[in-house]
């Protein structure tokens, strides 16, 4: 095992890790809010707590720390150029559809939506970790392929293994 450790290396071992895409997105459903993020699980059951991983530099964090509340939509399958979009890198005509829900906005078409209220935040390096409970959530259909990143690119994946 080589310890020569650099952020290139690092970033490149965790690009072996197959990750889902969500947007995160707070504020108001005419102008929310929102960035693409990978590092995005599950917390706690009891009581339902998810955490989000937020670059201290985003301009997402401090509209965040404002609202207090955020929504985690869940890309499935056929959603890369909202996800393009919302990273910064995709053209304006990728904007997705939002709806308020509970005071949040929520991609009208996302694979899963779940609206939370920050309950911490921790600093960790360079990023924050955002931890939300979940106070109301809706899923779509449950058989639509999912969206995941892995190794610097977009997959679909459905299906369970044999």
């Amino acid at each position: 095992m080589d310890s020569t450790l650099d952020s290139r290396r690092f970033r490149a071992a965790m690009a072996c890790l197959p990750t889902g895409v969500t947007v995160v997105a707070c504020g108001t459903a005419e102008a929310p809010a929102a960035m693409t993020a990978n590092s995005v699980t599950s917390v706690s059951l009891e009581p339902p707590l998810l955490l989000v991983c937020v670059r201290n530099e985003s301009r997402w964090l401090s509209p965040l720390r404002r609202h207090g509340r955020f929504s985690v939509n869940v890309l499935k399958a056929g959603h890369q150029a909202v996800s393009q979009y919302y990273a910064g890198r995709g053209d304006a005509g990728c904007e997705a559809p939002w709806a308020l829900e509970q005071g949040v906005p929520v991609l009208d078409n996302a694979g899963a939506a779940l609206v939370c209220e920050v309950v911490a935040q921790h600093a960790a390096g360079d990023h924050t970790i955002v931890v939300g409970q979940v106070n109301a959530l809706r899923h779509g259909d449950l058989d639509a392929r999912a969206l995941v990143y892995l190794r610097g690119q977009y997959h679909e994946l459905g299906g369970a293994a044999a």
